[in-house]
């Protein structure tokens, strides 16, 4: 039995007519790229194809809409997409497209929250003004938490976010950043003397790691925590960023206005 027109309405409409895993447009430049795949495939040699189905095969229930890249991937690698895990990317993917229209005031507060933020941080050159720690940071980095605390006063009612993923990955991401900064810009018990841990910036708005001043051993010690952050810092960040450009592509990461 063949997928029925109802089934087929349905499972495009709900999904936008977007891949649930990459949210691309499945009608690309007039190109129908879009595939209904099946979470417990028809034969039972398929992928997922010896779990228990409640329904139909060629159901709503069992369909997921993806592009053609990602119908092969979920066939290919049925240990790692479930039919639990497809299932929750279909239910989320869905959840998105229906708070388009069912909380629009709610959308729009997140939408501004991070536009504002986007545009007063270097959001996309993060991962840059890290890369060469422990040795050394760039002075900007502290414009995530000015900027961060600047906004919230001026704007109280955007924050905490509406959507609660984006909420988390936001959470995880600022709570990574103080985490890192406080050790920047912290300072180290030597001998009963509170010593720096960073130097002031130098021409080139650098911070460097005050080697001339810390016994060998607080080096190592802060250069293993230092790391650690690190860390913690670009995982929750390439993931904000990862979420945002596949839930809230309005938003412009590299909108920074200095």
């Amino acid at each position: 039995m063949s997928i029925s027109n109802p089934e087929i309405k349905k499972l495009y409409g709900l999904a936008a007519g977007r891949c649930s895993i990459c949210k691309m447009d499945v009608f690309g430049n007039d190109v129908h790229i879009g595939e209904m795949a099946h979470i417990i495939a028809k034969s039972l040699k398929g992928a997922r194809g010896n779990e228990v189905l409640s329904g139909g095969r060629n159901s709503y229930d069992n369909l997921i809409l993806l592009c053609a890249n990602h119908h092969t991937e979920v066939d290919q690698n049925p240990n790692f997409y479930t039919v639990e895990k497809l299932q929750s990317i279909k239910a989320e993917h869905e959840k998105i497209v229906a708070s388009l229209f069912d909380t629009p005031k709610e959308r729009d507060n997140d939408l501004s929250f991070l536009k504002i933020f986007m545009r007063f941080v270097p959001f996309t050159r993060l991962r840059y003004f890290v890369e060469h720690l422990p040795t050394s940071v760039k002075l900007e980095l502290c414009s995530v938490g000015d900027m961060f605390e600047a906004h919230c006063k001026d704007n109280p009612h955007l924050y905490p976010l509406n959507d609660q993923n984006l909420q988390g990955y936001f959470d995880s991401f600022i709570r990574s950043y103080y985490d890192l900064w406080y050790v920047i810009s912290g300072s180290t018990d030597v001998e009963g003397r509170q010593q720096s841990n960073f130097s002031q910036a130098d021409e080139r708005f650098y911070l460097h790691m005050e080697r001339k001043h810390l016994p060998y051993e607080k080096i190592a010690e802060l250069n293993d925590i230092l790391n650690e952050k690190n860390s913690k810092f670009i995982t929750a960040y390439m993931n904000l960023i990862d979420f945002i450009r596949g839930n809230y592509q309005e938003v412009d990461l590299n909108s920074y206005q200095q």
